[in-house]
């Protein structure tokens, strides 16, 4: 009885721990309606690439569309996942988007649980798009996909 007990007590700890490692099935829905996308425009201050996710640090302006918590920040971190990685390590490396250049990014502005979605769908400047919604979304449901939480 206590080894069967035992048993069931360490396979809901361990599903409890390992749900929490991957998107579950509201996190994979919003983000992958594009009605839950919002063009925001910014200033580009920096980026950061980490752990197979590139990181834009962006100041803006008008922050009515994220949560109330970034009211003070100077600067907004943004995320980007999957593929779209691929396309904007390209275009970070040639330079193409400076310091201090005036873009117009479409994220998700969502807080679920304790954390930011702020991902990245679209990147583009007045003459040039570097990321289309199109594909930046596709993108971002393929890799939530991909990632599914156990629960």
């Amino acid at each position: 009885m206590k080894k069967m007990l035992f048993i069931l007590f360490a396979t809901v700890l361990l599903l409890s721990m390992t749900a929490c490692n991957g998107y579950n099935g509201i996190m994979r829905e919003h983000l992958s309606d594009e009605d839950n996308y919002q063009d925001i425009e910014a200033t580009f201050c920096s980026y950061k690439e980490a752990d197979g996710r590139i990181y834009l640090y962006v100041s803006v302006e008008d922050k009515s569309a994220f949560d109330s918590s970034e009211a003070n920040s100077e600067e907004i971190r943004l995320e980007l996942v999957g593929d779209n990685c691929n396309v904007l390590s390209e275009v970070l490396a040639k330079e193409e988007i400076c310091e201090g250049d005036r873009i117009t990014v479409k994220c998700s502005t969502w807080i679920y649980m304790d954390s930011t979605f702020y991902y990245v769908a679209e990147i583009k400047n007045q003459d040039k798009i570097f990321l289309s919604f199109d594909d930046g979304l596709k993108n971002i449901i393929k890799y939530v996909n991909d990632n599914k939480a156990l629960l």
